[in-house]
């Protein structure tokens, strides 16, 4: 990698990602990826399952602080539009996906893998290609 960049967030992403995993104290504000190059590879890691209206509803956010009135899904969806290049690897495994709404939303507006070889192969695939 030329330059990689990892940040934190609990379930979904709202308003703030965070640089240090306890989500304490090095908030960024999602607008700072706009910035980034339309060719950076976005990778989310996480089980894709949560309440739904933490996905889906306007100020869904678990975070009393923060109401940014935009549904988690719709940042989602803005992210991959700004990135072509986005993967969600669940470490759920695949056979499992179709029991979890919100799996099945986020897989919608992300192409999404399994936490596997067999999936990081396939995502991989799917970062690289033009």
């Amino acid at each position: 990698f030329k330059d990689i960049k990892t940040f934190f967030f609990h379930n979904t992403i709202y308003e703030t990602v965070w640089e240090d995993p306890r989500r304490y104290t090095k908030a960024v504000q999602l607008e700072q990826f706009t910035r980034f190059d339309p060719e950076t590879r976005l990778i989310f890691v996480g089980d894709a399952s949560m309440a739904p209206h933490e996905l889906m509803a306007r100020n869904g956010t678990i975070y009393a602080f923060e109401s940014s009135g935009k549904p988690s899904i719709d940042r989602l969806k803005d992210l991959s539009d700004l990135f072509p290049h986005t993967v969600w690897l669940n470490p759920v495994p695949e056979h499992a996906w179709g029991y979890t709404q919100t799996i099945q939303v986020i897989k919608s507006v992300i192409e999404m893998y399994p936490l596997s070889l067999d999936g990081l192969e396939k995502a991989v695939a799917h970062l690289t290609k033009k």
